[in-house]
């Protein structure tokens, strides 16, 4: 605990001296960390379990389909359609559940909408709705403020029931308590079940204001249609095993149920894109290129600030070597003088780590439309207007642990070579050395 006291009156010894030195040094190794804690931050709340997304780490996604027609005639791609997933995704056994749905994004993009109202009670409101069935809230777990979600029977039979999320309910209703109340989507009456809690749209896989059975929409919910068309559709699946482990049994029984489903089919096959975990991309790039680009980063936003404050290190250690001979001269040995100044350097460097830190949630806030959406059709919809963050998101243990790693690598690689010159200096060179 002495050593520590040491280290903070030289540092603060230090600050007085040489204000300047001490300023340029916080903020540049603020600004190096803020590029790192950005990246963190951003693949925490694209990949962590958050909630309503509580099992991503066991979600499999399957979205993009296509449907070659037999000799040669081209093809159509698209995302799941529905007949697709009665065959063939939903009678697997290897899985917990499986949500399909048409997100809020894809819906808004293709220009459907649904104008909400309370008769006598609100102003008419253009909403972003999703469609999806009754498993849908079994693989996601939405906080429920009053009601329940619709069930397997209401999606069965086509009845008019809707999930709203707080706000919507308190702008319609000027209450959250709502459950059984009845609502008006496009001059039709729907029965309200439940009220959930507002979800952001940085969540795109549940992210909207109403949630609706699919067989409210004949549009999206026939099943009389040619094999193409019951092949490639408007749906994606969001797929949740009981263990992460059980992927290579699901792709096998995938992968044969796929087989009996083209084996079905007369004029072309189906060619689903493969299912996978959850994916890291930010603007669009390929996944598989993304850590690459990640590298590219580290590269550009930590190597090279390490460098310029491995030259400040230079200068100030040069400032220091009279100090470092006449201490060696008494006996000091080099391995503890490079640990103290290395440790005084780490603890000049924690002020700009917190500083970083701040500085990447504020870059995550003010860039969030463009950092977390996944795609294009958020950006270009509605919903990049929607894009909140919650504390769950931003504040996480493991994101403080890698900024005090951030502040550690960013010392050794400044620090590390001028320190070690400098206790390797002879002792008659860094005496005569002026005292400046």
């Amino acid at each position: 605990m002495k050593k520590w006291l040491v280290y903070l009156k030289q540092i603060t010894w230090m600050a007085r001296k040489n204000p300047f030195y001490c300023l340029v040094y916080v903020l540049g190794s603020g600004l190096a960390i803020a590029m790192v804690m950005t990246i963190a931050v951003v693949y925490h709340i694209r990949m962590a379990n958050i909630p309503p997304e509580t099992h991503r780490d066991r979600t499999v996604y399957q979205e993009r389909m296509i449907y070659r027609y037999s000799n040669d005639r081209g093809s159509m791609g698209n995302y799941l359609g529905l007949r697709y997933l009665k065959q063939v995704l939903l009678p697997l056994k290897t899985l917990e559940a499986v949500a399909i749905m048409i997100p809020s994004s894809s819906v808004s993009y293709a220009g459907y909408y649904y104008i909400a109202e309370v008769i006598g009670r609100s102003e008419p409101v253009e909403t972003d709705f999703m469609l999806c069935n009754a498993d849908f809230w079994k693989v996601y777990e939405f906080e429920f403020l009053s009601g329940k979600p619709f069930g397997e029977a209401d999606v069965e039979s086509g009845f008019n029931r809707v999930v709203i999320c707080q706000s919507l309910a308190r702008e319609l209703f000027g209450t959250d308590q709502v459950e059984g109340q009845t609502l008006w989507l496009n001059e039709k009456e729907y029965t309200v079940t439940g009220v959930v809690a507002d979800v952001s749209a940085t969540l795109s896989h549940v992210y909207a204001q109403l949630w609706l059975p699919y067989t409210v929409s004949p549009a999206f919910s026939n099943l009389a249609v040619d094999e193409c068309n019951g092949t490639v559709g408007s749906f994606q699946a969001s797929i949740l095993l009981r263990d992460r482990g059980d992927m290579p049994k699901f792709q096998a029984e995938l992968e044969e149920a796929t087989r009996r489903y083209n084996a079905s089919l007369v004029e072309g096959k189906a060619e689903p894109e493969p299912a996978s975990f959850l994916n890291f991309t930010i603007f669009g790039v390929n996944p598989e290129k993304m850590y690459g680009v990640i590298a590219l980063f580290l590269a550009l936003f930590f190597l090279v600030p390490a460098l310029n404050i491995a030259g400040l290190n230079a200068s100030h250690v040069q400032e220091r070597l009279s100090e470092i001979g006449i201490r060696r001269a008494f006996g000091a040995k080099r391995s503890v003088l490079f640990m103290e100044i290395f440790w005084e350097n780490l603890l000049l460097m924690l002020p700009g780590g917190l500083v970083g830190l701040l500085l990447s949630y504020g870059l995550v806030y003010w860039y969030r439309d463009i950092l977390l959406l996944p795609g294009v059709y958020g950006a270009l919809t509605s919903t990049a207007e929607k894009v909140t963050l919650t504390p769950g998101m931003l504040f996480n243990g493991w994101i403080f642990v890698l900024a005090f790693i951030a502040c550690l690598a960013l010392n050794l690689l400044s620090s590390l070579i001028p320190i070690r010159q400098a206790v390797k200096s002879p002792i008659t060179d860094s005496l005569n050395m002026s005292n400046i």
